[in-house]
């Protein structure tokens, strides 16, 4: 609702991982180009570990858009998987449909399709996001998926995307082959406050603000950095909530109170926040056209 008032072509705060809204910080871009420099490179085993919003699938996004056309890639979200379920849905995304519940033939098969890439001279790539949730036995999998290989190169490139509970459990006994094949780790840190501002300009200018329209106070945004401690999903959703909160109060410029409010607002998560009844009290005492049938409501 408020995207008209201020100008925007779309909402520049949605917490969907749009590779069109990365914002590079020094710690994402030096990520971005680890793994780049990981699968170009043939390495095998990558590791992206990072907190809870800290933007990881929006990287892995970002990553198969900057993989080259010579470049297969496989992407699961969903990794409570079997070991066969697991093969499938990674064959499946290569387009090998393989109905057979054996694992053999579905290694086979994945090895195959590999071998008719490489000798092509395609790579493969395989990132498993939420990796943290993958059974013992399925990351034991994904190490036997390694040793498919050429006679110099690994046929597949395994990325592990996942929370930092994720190198706590490779760090188990039974899972140490597996650790020590990982050959780039990376880890996503949250912003500092001078990336936290020039994130949220950044999201700004992605969907065609108009300066004029709206600014940031410096206080507004040390209250967002204090709130969201760097981490881009809660910026993004305090962000969405402030704009609602000036677009009732029908004000351009985000003060530190204006954040104070979101807060409250995010704090109460319900109907009955304070952007909300705001909001309907400014629709009660004004005359608003209905966008369909062109009545007018006038608040009494």
């Amino acid at each position: 609702m408020y995207c008209a008032y201020f100008g925007f072509q779309e909402k520049p705060f949605n917490v969907t991982p749009d590779p069109r809204f990365l914002y590079l910080s020094k710690s994402h871009e030096e990520v971005l180009d680890s793994l780049l420099y990981g699968i170009n490179d043939r390495k095998g085993f990558l590791l992206l570990t990072g907190e809870v919003g800290t933007g990881k699938t929006t990287i892995a996004r970002a990553l198969l858009d900057r993989l080259g056309e010579t470049v297969d890639t496989a992407l699961l979200f969903n990794p409570l998987l079997s070991t066969v379920e697991l093969l499938r849905s990674i064959n499946g995304d290569f387009g090998q449909l393989l109905a057979s519940p054996s694992p053999k033939d579905q290694i086979d098969s994945l090895n195959n399709f590999l071998l008719s890439r490489f000798h092509e001279g395609r790579n493969a790539v395989v990132i498993i996001d939420e990796a943290q949730n993958l059974s013992v036995e399925a990351l034991e999998m994904t190490r036997l998926l390694s040793n498919l290989e050429s006679g110099s190169e690994k046929l597949l490139q395994i990325l592990l995307v996942g929370q930092p509970e994720l190198q706590e459990k490779l760090s188990r006994h039974d899972l140490r082959q597996l650790n020590q094949r990982i050959i780039i780790r990376s880890h996503l840190k949250p912003l500092d406050f001078e990336d936290v501002c020039s994130y949220i300009l950044f999201r700004l200018g992605r969907v065609g603000a108009n300066v004029a329209k709206i600014s940031f106070e410096t206080e507004a945004f040390k209250r967002i950095y204090q709130f969201s401690q760097g981490f881009p999903r809660l910026i993004n959703t305090l962000c969405d909530r402030i704009l609602l909160s000036a677009y009732v109060e029908e004000t351009g410029t985000v003060t530190e109170r204006l954040v104070q409010v979101a807060e409250q607002d995010l704090s109460s998560a319900s109907p009955e926040s304070s952007s909300w009844k705001r909001w309907v009290r400014w629709v009660t005492h004004r005359r608003v056209t209905h966008p369909w049938t062109g009545f007018s409501l006038r608040g009494r």
